[in-house]
């Protein structure tokens, strides 16, 4: 590999290898996202073969959402400590396991158990990809670099379903497994030959393995509930017990964080997270801007589909024609912001990329079957752009002001922000379907749907220039 050593005795890559490198990271987030979309499609098969019901087989899709997020956290920690290659590449190895004892599963709980160790293979690369980047490229060229990570999650979610359906139809279900077993082991190769070895930047710490299990609790019983909720009943006592383990478990975790025995400790001992991290505002805005994003993006990309199918009665191929303006816009905005971002700095295109999802979010509130079909795309085209403006210079922005010691827990976080806003964006708008009479033709659901999403991203947006203003006349009081 091309490289030579800084006086930090750090390794330093030319452009070429920079470039390998880059896409040899991106093709985790490609991994993820197709594997996702890929057994969407194949949960009829899959219940088929196995004899059983599809809310059953759905566990497959859960389970692997739910480890993914539950873990992120903990898989950045340990590459801060352990070094981020190391939580990288084991993750596609141990993802490429997960899928070849898929492909061989003999049950539905072999299936589930393997799906089970392919997410925890995928947190390792996903809570490491941002963090290495960083490590890799100089800051002038990062928001380009991080912006083809939201190109390849796009592509990712594009591809998976159309393929799955297309490996079921000529093969079976398992071939799917056997796909995605092939590029990991690509991945894998590819990561131990260019990624360049770095320095575990926590490795005098240990683990705070009391808090990261408090952490684990507390996102066990929010994740599970919004997973959940809509299939047991939001008010279930089930969904009642998880969102009140949620709440004990994360009080705990945060008394446990600030408690003052940490400042008794010796040197390496520090908590699970050190949430002084989130009094810096553009963490903090940034985190935000990233959750509530991506539940606007997702809530649409759910309702959306069934507003085409069932008020336009358009047929599903069409639909999944016109719903794949958004990924195409997203390929397309997404490296082009990262690199304006680079010239022009974070807030601009922030800026740019929530009145446009504002405005979108807007019209789309007021949606009715009177609405051209032309008009409608260009509004899916919007939402995908939006996405493609904010995604890269958000990530820059978070990633810039986390000191080098926690870019991997910070780059896992911001994984898990999405991984929540996807979640919260389908269960909202799963909710809102459900409104009495929706299902008779009413529009209510639709309406809301955008109206609440719309009122979400103006707050942010507004707290974003309120932050970025007061930042600024903190700067200028201090010099």
């Amino acid at each position: 590999m091309h490289k030579f050593m800084n006086k930090a005795g750090e390794a330093c890559v030319n452009n070429r290898s920079r470039m390998i490198v880059q896409y040899t990271i991106c093709l985790g987030a490609f991994l993820s996202n197709l594997s996702a979309g890929m057994f969407n499609i194949a949960l009829v098969d899959i219940a088929r073969t196995f004899d059983s019901t599809i809310p059953t087989a759905q566990w497959i899709v859960t389970a692997y959402l739910l480890v993914i997020s539950i873990l992120l956290p903990v898989m950045g920690k340990l590459g801060d400590m352990l070094g981020r290659r190391k939580i990288h590449n084991i993750g596609y190895f141990i993802f490429m396991a997960g899928a070849i004892c898929c492909a061989v599963s003999p049950s539905l709980n072999g299936l589930i158990s393997s799906r089970i160790l392919q997410g925890i293979g995928a947190a390792m690369y996903q809570a490491t990809n941002m963090a290495l980047i960083i490590s890799v490229f100089p800051k002038e060229q990062r928001g380009k670099a991080l912006g083809l990570i939201s190109t390849f999650v796009a592509a990712g979610s594009m591809i998976g379903p159309s393929l799955g359906g297309i490996l079921i139809q000529w093969f079976s279900w398992r071939s799917n497994f056997w796909l995605l077993t092939a590029l990991s082991l690509v991945a894998w190769m590819f990561a131990q030959r260019f990624i360049p070895k770095d320095k575990p930047e926590g490795s005098e710490s240990r683990l705070d393995v009391p808090g990261a299990a408090l952490f684990a609790i507390s996102l066990t019983g929010l994740v599970t509930a919004v997973n959940l909720g809509a299939q047991w009943g939001w008010s279930s006592w089930q969904v009642a017990v998880l969102f009140i383990l949620f709440g004990v478990g994360a009080a705990s975790f945060i008394g446990w964080c600030l408690s003052s025995r940490w400042e008794r400790q010796g040197k390496g001992r520090l908590p699970f997270m050190k949430l002084d991290l989130f009094r810096d505002a553009g963490i903090s805005v940034g985190i935000i801007i990233t959750i509530i994003s991506y539940m606007a993006a997702f809530s649409a990309q759910l309702v959306l589909p069934v507003f085409l199918l069932s008020e336009l009665g358009i047929e599903p191929a069409t639909a999944g024609l016109i719903m794949m303006g958004y990924p195409l816009s997203l390929i397309i905005f997404s490296p082009l912001s990262g690199n304006l971002s680079d010239k022009l700095g974070t807030f601009p295109l922030l800026s740019a990329g929530l009145l446009v999802m504002t405005t979108a979010l807007l019209v789309l509130g007021f949606v009715s079957p009177a609405y051209p079909i032309f008009f409608l795309i260009l509004l899916i085209v919007l939402l995908g752009g939006s996405m493609g403006l904010i995604t890269p210079p958000n990530n820059s922005l978070v990633m810039s002001r986390t000191s080098k010691s926690d870019l991997g827990l910070i780059s896992s976080i911001l994984a898990l922000s999405r991984n929540l806003g996807m979640m919260f964006g389908t269960a909202a708008g799963g909710a809102m379907l459900a409104l009495p009479g929706q299902a008779a033709g009413g529009l209510t659901g639709f309406r809301m749907i955008f109206v609440l999403n719309t009122v979400l991203v103006v707050i942010v947006y507004l707290t974003m220039i309120i932050s970025f203003r007061l930042a600024r006349h903190k700067e200028t009081l201090s010099s």
